[in-house]
């Protein structure tokens, strides 16, 4: 078995494992990104596909940060900045141990750099649309001064980025910290959502949260936005149809070289 599909093989024991302790607990999560398209075009991961993506709503995710280390098997690992430090990214990842997936540049990330499945938050967002506008940008800010615990090993980094790089840790992680706490002083009702995977992007709460869609990936039923069509139509466009076949990579290879390990 070539490295692709070994790679798939341990990401989806990973996800196995998710479904179990999310449908055990009834904690809500649907497919997402190169993952629901695979189970919407394909039955199963993208042939090239190298990573599992899933979203969640925020307090379904703290509840998995909280339930997660002692309901699954020891093999698995979540983490986001508040459980490493040096953590650079705005969503949480489980982490398969003693595996390794790490883009070289990054070498030096003190962080646990397993092969992983991203959870993106979901968060509800105010219905009025200047302080929508301003939670969502406050959100950015502090996303981009996490991520320069990354940027800072990059070439090319803008004015701004650099300045992000010379706050304290800890004052990054409280920007996130209370960006996520303003998201979620709103309840569930509120008609907009915002999904931080891609870029992040703001949905009707019904085109996820309308009537249970499920969908078969690798054998196995998993929830989906209800609207899954028109979910993955206004982030990919025709997603359907294969990209050219020079386009047809995992989507950490944009990255750069990555040091892959399966196992000890």
């Amino acid at each position: 078995m070539d490295l692709l599909k070994e790679i798939q093989k341990t990401e989806l024991g990973a996800l196995v494992e998710l479904r179990r302790v999310c449908e055990k607990n009834n904690i809500r999560y649907f497919l997402a990104q190169g993952t629901l398209i695979g189970a919407a075009r394909e039955r199963g991961f993208i042939p090239w596909d190298d990573d599992v993506d899933v979203i969640l709503p925020d307090k379904d995710l703290k509840r998995l940060i909280e339930i997660f280390p002692r309901e699954a098997d020891g093999k698995y690992m979540i983490t986001n900045h508040n459980i490493e430090s040096h953590y650079p990214l705005s969503w949480p990842k489980i982490r398969i141990k003693n595996t390794l997936s790490r883009p070289i540049v990054y070498k030096d990330i003190p962080i646990n750099w397993g092969m992983c499945i991203d959870l993106f938050p979901i968060y509800s967002v105010s219905d009025n649309p200047l302080l929508r506008k301003l939670e969502i940008g406050f959100f950015k800010i502090a996303r981009k001064a996490l991520l320069s615990e990354m940027t800072r090993y990059e070439d090319g980094r803008d004015i701004i980025t650099r300045l992000f790089e010379k706050i304290p840790i800890r004052v990054r992680h409280r920007l996130m910290n209370t960006s996520a706490k303003i998201f979620g002083r709103h309840g569930d009702d509120t008609e907009y959502v915002y999904v931080i995977c891609k870029g992040g992007s703001m949905v009707k709460r019904d085109v996820i949260f309308g009537k249970e869609q499920r969908l078969t990936f690798e054998g196995l039923s998993y929830p989906v936005p209800s609207d899954y069509d028109g979910f993955l139509r206004a982030q990919f466009g025709d997603y359907m149809t294969p990209p050219p076949e020079n386009e047809r990579k995992g989507h950490d290879m944009r990255l750069g070289e990555i040091e892959w390990r399966l196992s000890d």
